[in-house]
């Protein structure tokens, strides 16, 4: 794939995994939240950007106040009547209170993901990171993940996972774009668990460098192909067509 010719670094770690033989599939049913343990956030404030949140998340109750569990509605937490949340754009540590906030972003001192840089091009670099290695930092990373994505169950069991973040280097920071995550060990010949570019990062084209980028994975490492887990998202939908599209179009050319 001529994409990552440039850009490609080795990544010794996706080829052998010190993973247990343990479906992680199974593991994430097995802590499915109930839907009265989702807590409904209207708005979430990232990276300078305030966006509404398209999906609720099992953030814990008790260390957000005024948020309550849905279905039950929201009492109010700004002046529109919304629940907003804080979420640091370098550790994905998050915070109610907009105090608390501010406080944190002048004291994280963490200026990239906190694993290896496994392709770069540019601004552009996506890092490879073991679940098991910062697993508070991929459990916070996935409790924002699910404000945009629908069908979601892996939140705090992520040391059976690989996750691969796409980040746009700015002055001293790497910014968090959107991200996907592998299991360790696929059974069903998986290639990606989930994938998510957040929405201000959108229509840019990131999605389909995180799908090829699971592909040149499995190229790489695997004999073969491998596919996306079901079921896909209507985003998902769009960025695999949108991937194949462009792959087509490369191929005729």
């Amino acid at each position: 794939m001529p994409l990552f010719r440039a850009g490609w670094q080795a990544s010794p770690a996706a080829a052998v995994s010190s993973a247990p033989p343990s479906t992680a599939a199974g593991a994430a049913a097995s802590h499915a939240p109930h839907v009265d343990a989702l807590a409904h956030i209207d708005l979430v404030v990232y990276a300078g950007y305030e966006i509404r949140a398209q999906y609720p998340s099992p953030y814990p109750l008790e260390e957000l106040p005024g948020a309550t569990p849905t279905p039950a509605p929201a009492p109010a937490s700004t002046l529109t009547g919304e629940v907003k949340l804080f979420v640091c754009d370098r550790c994905f540590k998050y915070m109610a209170l907009p105090a608390a906030y501010l406080a944190h972003q002048k004291e994280c001192q963490i200026t990239k993901p906190p694993g290896r840089r496994v392709y770069q091009r540019g601004a552009t670099s996506i890092w490879e990171i073991d679940g098991a290695q910062a697993k508070l930092y991929c459990q916070n990373l996935c409790l924002f993940a699910k404000l945009f994505i629908e069908h979601k169950y892996m939140f705090f069991d992520v040391e059976s996972f690989t996750f691969y973040l796409l980040t746009e280097a700015m002055g001293k920071q790497e910014w968090v774009l959107g991200y996907f995550s592998k299991e360790k060990i696929s059974y069903d010949d998986y290639n990606l668990a989930c994938i998510v570019v957040f929405p201000p990062f959108r229509q840019r084209g990131w999605a389909t460098l995180l799908i090829e980028f699971s592909y040149e994975l499995s190229r790489r490492y695997s004999a073969t192909p491998g596919t996306p887990e079901r079921p896909l998202s209507e985003l998902g939908q769009r960025g695999y067509l949108a991937y194949w599209i462009s792959l087509l179009v490369r191929y005729f050319r």
